[in-house]
């Protein structure tokens, strides 16, 4: 049975208008990564059905804010008043922190220029996909699939970047067409090409073609592209910038290491293999059609280490229970030089971000 959690009526509002897309829950709560629970009004008793996207527990709101931007939480004056808010409804030292999604959502276009390019009647909502940003399958005016992508502007998180990056791609891998990107009054609009296939979760035996396409991916990489936000050297300046949390939430791993031997491991083991990375490599952003795969979700795609991309998929597999599939893309990418320690590289540099 699906859980029913209260929520005072000022957060419900936040959430249910798209202006708060990380919660602050009560630590006892035993919610885990992809559970979708009601979040209900306790004065009105109004239901919003929310999936989890992302869980972690934190020892102080400090910590807290040191990895979620406070205009993620809501609408708040300053760090202080946020931090007020909290302490009046959460009395505990440590704080369950999850981004939330809405699994449905209305929408209002105000853009009279992509009104002018679709079919809004045929409008319907995606709910595949962990981003922040509503997604929505639609026809265009000359009767094609596509996908519209809305989003309000919040801090570094932009549509902007996966409209270029599309472009960039196109004829290096199999992406969609981009048909319009807008900023209109604070809000984004992406539309593009609907790609018809099925997540790649749904398949079986396809580690090893896998393992290849990642290659040639990887391949791709040139040191002019102009992407480079997930650069080995900006994953290590950040780690560095909050080490606190990452020792904090440090693994089983690493549980004997001291802060110092977390920022020696860092410094020390930085991978020197650039490569043109997907930057979400997970199953659900790989759609399958006759064989063929296409790619979605692309606004991570930077220059990086090639272990940003088989670290998210490891995680992938293991979250769709494909485990099996792990040999078999090692096989099929032919890792010769395969090093485990660029992967625990990469479980630290994951806890620095959200």
């Amino acid at each position: 049975m699906i859980k029913k959690i209260k929520c005072n009526e000022k957060e419900f509002e936040n959430i249910k208008n798209d202006m708060q897309t990380y919660k602050i829950f009560d630590n006892s709560l035993n919610l885990e990564y992809l559970e979708t629970f009601k979040l209900v009004n306790e004065n009105t008793d109004e239901e919003l059905e929310i999936q989890i996207t992302s869980v972690k527990r934190y020892n102080s709101l400090d910590d807290v804010l040191n990895i979620i931007n406070l205009e993620n939480f809501g609408i708040y004056k300053d760090k202080e008043d946020f931090i007020k808010y909290i302490n009046k409804i959460y009395d505990d030292n440590k704080y369950l922190v999850c981004r939330i999604k809405k699994t449905e959502n209305k929408i209002i276009i105000d853009d009279k220029k992509l009104l002018n390019l679709i079919k809004i009647e045929t409008l319907q909502q995606e709910k595949l996909g962990l981003s922040g940003c509503l997604v929505y399958r639609l026809k265009t005016k000359e009767n094609q699939d596509a996908i519209l992508k809305v989003q309000n502007i919040k801090g570094n998180e932009t549509l902007k970047e996966e409209y270029d990056v599309l472009k960039y791609l196109k004829g290096k891998m199999n992406v969609a067409n981009v048909y319009y990107y807008n900023l209109y009054e604070n809000k984004e609009y992406l539309l593009r090409e609907y790609i018809d296939g099925e997540p790649l979760y749904k398949s079986k035996k396809f580690g090893y073609q896998l393992g290849q396409e990642l290659k040639k991916i990887h391949g791709y990489y040139n040191e002019k592209c102009q992407f480079k936000k997930f650069s080995v050297n900006n994953l290590l300046k950040n780690a560095m910038e909050k080490i606190d949390i990452v020792y904090q939430l440090r693994g089983e791993y690493f549980k004997d290491f001291s802060k110092n031997d977390i920022i020696n491991f860092l410094e020390e083991n930085k991978p020197a293999d650039d490569a043109l990375i997907h930057g979400d490599f997970s199953l659900t952003n790989i759609l399958v059609n006759n064989e063929k795969y296409y790619y979605i979700d692309l606004g991570n795609v930077s220059i990086s280490t090639k272990y940003f991309d088989i670290y998210i998929l490891k995680k992938s597999l293991k979250i769709n229970n494909l485990e099996e599939e792990w040999n078999e893309f090692l096989r099929g990418y032919n890792i010769d030089d395969y090093n485990e320690i660029y992967m625990r590289w990469m479980e630290l540099i994951e806890l620095s971000y959200n």
